[in-house]
Order: C-alpha cells, then structure tokens, then sequence
C-alpha cells in the first residue's frame, strides 16, 4: 500500500461540467482551466522525486479530502473558531470534488475513475484557503 499526502494552499473552486458557447461550441471556462493548471503545478512540486503516476485499473481510496475557505470579512473575529461548516454553494459531492480530481488526471493518476472511495469530505471555513488530501493506492 502505498499512500500520498497533499496540501494544496488555493482557494477550492467548484466546476460544472462544461458552457455552450453562441455558436453551440461545448467549452471549459478559462476561470476553470487556470485553476486547473495552478493545481497541477502545486501538486507537481509535492511529488516525490522517484513518483511514477498511478496506472489505469489501480484501486485508489482517497482516506480525506478537505476544502478549507478563508473566514469572510463579515464573520466577527470573536467568532472566528476553528473549522466553521461551510453550508453555502459549491456543493461539496460534485462540483468541487470535479474541478479538484480532473486537474490531478494524468498528473498523479491515468484515470480519476479508479478513485472507488472517498471516505472522509469535508468543506469549512478557516484562516486560509487550502484543500487537504491523502490517497491510497
């Protein structure tokens, strides 16, 4: 068993799957893509040295997953405990999940599909923005 632990400091962004454009062109918004792109290049400095990617038809199991926000200005500092639940939008399941594991595709793994477990997710506001990981594989 093998297992990578991740700390990516970003803020989480959410992604649905894709816009139409006018001209009925399917299309990933550029908002989107940047995200992805600054997640590949956060996770590549983390990876060890001798990593070789996942191959295709591995059972991975991600142990946790957090999405950490940034407390709003509007929170008062004496309310500021740690870890308040996010209960507002991205939603947790999909659209963050989505944007974060199609990024790592071809990076850390050939296929986002072999993740068959997500044991422990969470999204919360603290001091920073940051999302949290640990695969096992």
């Amino acid at each position: 068993m093998n297992e990578i632990e991740l700390k990516v400091n970003l803020r989480p962004q959410s992604h649905q799957s894709f816009k139409i454009g006018r001209n009925g062109i399917k299309y990933k918004p550029k908002k989107i893509v940047d995200y992805q792109k600054y997640v590949v290049t956060l996770v590549t400095e983390q990876l060890p040295k001798n990593f070789v990617i996942i191959e295709s038809g591995t059972p991975i199991t991600v142990e946790y997953i957090e999405y950490s926000y940034a407390y709003l200005k509007s929170i008062p500092k004496k309310r500021r405990i740690k870890r308040i639940p996010k209960v507002t939008k991205p939603d947790l399941q999909d659209n963050l999940n989505k944007a974060f594991f199609d990024a790592l595709e071809g990076v850390l793994y050939e296929q986002d599909q072999n993740i068959v477990e997500i044991k422990n997710m969470k999204k919360f506001y603290s001091d920073s923005d940051f999302i949290k990981v640990k695969f096992v594989y």
